[in-house]
């Protein structure tokens, strides 16, 4: 349990300091476009990732333990979360890792060599956890959610109360991630070449 919840906080800090760092560069970005705009969304996803995931463990125990939802349903709840945000991680963190290893080739520093290799394990254990679950959470979202279509009524509040949470849970992760990237929007100086109107980003 301890350990769980040192797993939360860490996300939790993790995903701030992403939406934090986001939004620093978010008016920047928004500017120049291109690689630099691509970037700062891919942060964002990552910090929305990071508190869904929290809420979700929250929310679904607090679910569980209130009898709002069976516990034979808590896998499929967080199955159909796994779902819906495992394709947007591991799709953001191509960019993020590639853009590592091109921060590691202007600079070769040990810092980014190390953010560098630890991106590019982190990016291989997702998508090689992924291939692994996402099957399997499929089969088990389709299973839990059957009740939709069988005629059975507890089955079928079970369900919708399913999604219901899963979309709440989503909604809320998307949101803490917009609320903290607006706080800190151009917290940071723009650069000069954004104030000349330079958009080439071959030194950047």
């Amino acid at each position: 349990m301890l350990l769980l919840i040192g797993v939360m906080i860490l996300n939790l800090v993790i995903s701030f300091l992403n939406a934090r760092n986001v939004g620093r560069v978010w008016a920047e970005s928004k500017a120049v476009g291109g690689w630099v705009r691509i970037l700062a969304w891919c942060g964002a996803i990552q910090s929305a990732v990071g508190f869904t995931f929290v809420y979700a463990i929250v929310v679904a125990y607090i679910a569980v333990s209130t009898g709002y939802l069976p516990p034979q349903m808590l896998s499929v709840l967080m199955s159909l979360i796994y779902l819906l945000i495992i394709i947007p991680a591991i799709g953001s963190g191509i960019f993020i890792t590639i853009q590592s290893w091109i921060n590691f080739a202007r600079d070769k520093s040990l810092m980014n060599l190390g953010l560098a290799g630890w991106n590019t394990f982190a990016q291989a254990y997702n998508t090689y956890n992924a291939i692994q679950s996402f099957g399997p959470a499929l089969d088990t979202v389709q299973q839990g959610l059957g009740g939709l279509f069988d005629g059975d009524e507890d089955s079928d509040n079970s369900s919708m109360r399913v999604i219901l949470l899963a979309a709440i849970v989503l909604l809320a992760g998307v949101m803490t991630t917009t609320v903290v990237i607006r706080r800190y929007e151009a917290s940071l100086p723009v650069s000069e070449e954004v104030r000349r109107g330079n958009r080439d980003l071959q030194y950047r």
